[in-house]
């Protein structure tokens, strides 16, 4: 208990001692009143939501008593980061209205606009909002992330796995006897794809006669062709930070690489607006020995 003249509190509740239990919001000693600046690059939706989250949360929380005491240290805490007084009170006042009145719920739901192409890119304080309306005509959905900081360069917080264990990879599977290359992707654990692919090609189960399709290309290449696949140089081209990366990654490789053993018709479709840069995406795939090793030829 860091405040033993307290009743209590919970998570960022403060429960203060009487018969009525009043509540206010609570901040650890340590809490340094640091959010986001007005002068950082972002949106200013972002900015935005600094106010109102913490004016939404002092309705929520505090108890009549104890509402304008922390509406004034939500005040004073935003002008120290940097925000100008009119925007504070536009903010706060918008946050009252809706907690005083919600909306009422409305009996006809708008659709959203259904999207072919979704974007992230990193924001940019003058050229994200025109770009953003460009796209949006050409059916374009674009989300803002943020760049690559320093601690992101300079801090790592996860372990990394070895190479055959590595998720969401584009991997490479050669051939002995001819120089057909297979070009896949998985975003489970590397190994466990290959050991389908291998027992596939060790059982003689390259292809499902009942929904009539190759279950692995190169377990159908070595059986149908007499060639040996060179199961122990298996080669990870990429290693991606997210699942959802997976699909144009695999298009690029196959688009720009040809790899002969790929079955186009299997492949990843998509949009024509990605080929321009389809060569760079191609261009970034590099090869890894990932160290796996199977007894099969």
């Amino acid at each position: 208990m860091e405040h033993p003249s307290l009743d209590g509190f919970f998570l960022d509740v403060l429960i203060h001692p009487g018969p009525d239990k009043s509540t206010s919001v609570y901040r650890k000693p340590a809490h340094t009143n640091l959010y986001t600046k007005y002068s950082s690059s972002t949106t200013n939706s972002a900015k935005n939501g600094v106010i109102r989250s913490l004016t939404r949360r002092a309705y929520n929380l505090c108890s009549p008593q104890h509402l304008e005491t922390e509406l004034q240290t939500v005040r004073h805490v935003c002008l120290l980061n940097g925000f100008p007084p009119q925007r504070i009170t536009t903010i706060m006042d918008e946050a009252r209205r809706r907690y005083l009145t919600p909306p009422r719920p409305q009996q006809t739901t708008r659709q959203a606009p259904d999207f072919s192409l979704y974007v992230s890119l990193p924001y940019h304080p003058s050229l994200s909002k025109p770009l953003k309306k460009i796209l949006g005509q050409h059916d374009i959905k674009v989300t803002h992330s943020s760049s690559t900081t320093l601690r992101d360069l300079l801090t790592k917080t996860k372990t990394t796995p070895p190479p055959h264990l590595t998720p969401n990879t584009i991997y490479e599977i050669s051939c002995l006897d001819c120089p057909s290359t297979y070009d896949g992707q998985t975003y489970r654990p590397l190994i466990d794809r290959m050991k389908e692919h291998e027992r596939c090609h060790r059982l003689n189960n390259a292809y499902d006669d009942a929904l009539d399709r190759v279950k692995s290309a190169p377990a159908h290449h070595s059986l149908t062709t007499g060639h040996r696949i060179d199961w122990n140089n298996i080669n990870i081209l990429k290693s991606l930070p997210q699942r959802s990366h997976l699909d144009l990654t695999e298009h690029a490789a196959i688009h720009v690489r040809n790899p002969a053993m790929n079955r186009t018709d299997r492949a990843p479709k998509c949009s024509s607006l990605w080929d321009p840069i389809l060569p760079k995406i191609a261009k970034s795939l590099k090869p890894i020995p990932s160290g796996i090793s199977f007894n099969s030829t």
